[in-house]
């Protein structure tokens, strides 16, 4: 088993005006990806909070939108009879039809409750049970239509800062027959460790970090949480589901784990006045050396000023930062999966 733990650290001295012009040292930590081998840096700084933030307003102007209840079945697209004979899939309160505006082959959007807004604490894991079971079930008829589209993603994006135009809260899923950049990374260099030791290094890892007990947080079921060693965004969390890589061979039990653990975060999120994140499901069919894998970053919160939380170092220079060292956030967030 050869899993390294390798990071470089970093001090830029100055004279500082909040210190009375006297030298300080300021630290930078650059971990690098036991994996992939992409690099991240964790910083020593970030804007202090501002609290919770008063969403009556964006409520008040937003609500009635195509996802609520007495417009989700008027005026959103259906699927192709071939794919989905009924049209569009419902389970509970979640529902799922084709993307208006699609980022790929399958583009599909599931609304995950009748509700216009949720703020973090107020999400249920059977809001995601569900949700996610019509997520399976689109991805079940697509490949039975077009066995080609093995890739898949499920993802959030909550709020303004994480990517969303609408307040009502929503799933997208998304299937192609090529891979996206960060699957075909996982996907390279998680075959190129099983061909180098036999063994996945999902599990491998998993193994390693229950050992250390720095940055494993909880196992549910098949899922093991986490916080990875080089985060790729704020306050990192993630989810392996043992034996499974793609979301179609999960059952009740296995999407129940998922749905708390995303609970539990986001009510992390919640108490520390973050109110805007993304998750990223990374569900692959046919590739041995994978293991169902989601990520959930937090993002700079909604309100009147702030500093957005990707700069040139994200957007140009492919060097991902986390303001919080990943052992501390998992001291902090291992209560809220007990």
């Amino acid at each position: 088993m050869k899993i390294k733990f390798e990071r470089y650290h970093l001090q830029s001295d100055l004279l500082s005006p909040l210190n009375g012009f006297e030298p300080v040292s300021v630290p930078t930590e650059v971990r690098i990806d036991p994996l992939t081998k992409r690099k991240s840096r964790i910083i020593t700084w970030s804007l202090p909070s501002k609290g919770k933030f008063d969403f009556s307003q964006l409520i008040e102007e937003s609500k009635g939108c195509i996802f609520c209840p007495e417009n989700v079945l008027l005026k959103t697209p259906q699927f192709l009879k071939e794919i989905i004979p009924e049209g569009r899939i419902s389970v509970g309160d979640a529902v799922g039809f084709p993307n208006l505006f699609p980022a790929g082959t399958y583009g599909s959007v599931v609304v995950l409750c009748k509700e216009h807004f949720l703020n973090l604490h107020e999400f249920t894991p059977e809001i995601y049970e569900e949700g996610f079971s019509v997520a399976v079930e689109i991805i079940r008829k697509t490949i039975s239509y077009d066995p080609n589209a093995r890739f898949w993603q499920i993802s959030q994006n909550f709020l303004l800062p994480g990517g969303s135009s609408i307040l009502h809260p929503h799933l997208q899923v998304i299937g192609d027959p090529i891979p996206t950049n960060e699957m075909e990374w996982l996907i390279d260099a998680g075959s190129s460790y099983y061909e180098r030791n036999k063994s996945l290094y999902w599990k491998d890892l998993i193994r390693m970090e229950e050992g250390l007990g720095e940055r494993s947080i909880a196992t549910s079921g098949s899922v093991h949480w986490f916080v990875p060693f080089a985060p790729i965004g704020f306050n990192e969390v993630c989810g392996v589901v043992e034996d499974h890589g793609s979301m179609t061979t999960l059952g009740k039990a296995d999407i129940s784990s998922l749905a708390r653990g995303i609970v539990s975060t986001l009510r992390y999120y919640y108490d520390k006045d973050f109110n805007s994140f993304n998750f990223a499901i990374y569900s692959i069919s046919g590739e041995t050396s994978h293991q169902l894998l989601i990520r959930i970053i937090s993002r700079t919160p909604i309100q009147p000023y702030y500093m957005n939380d990707w700069t040139s170092f994200e957007v140009l220079q492919s060097e991902l930062t986390s303001n919080i060292t990943p052992e501390v956030l998992c001291r902090e967030i291992r209560p809220y999966f007990s």
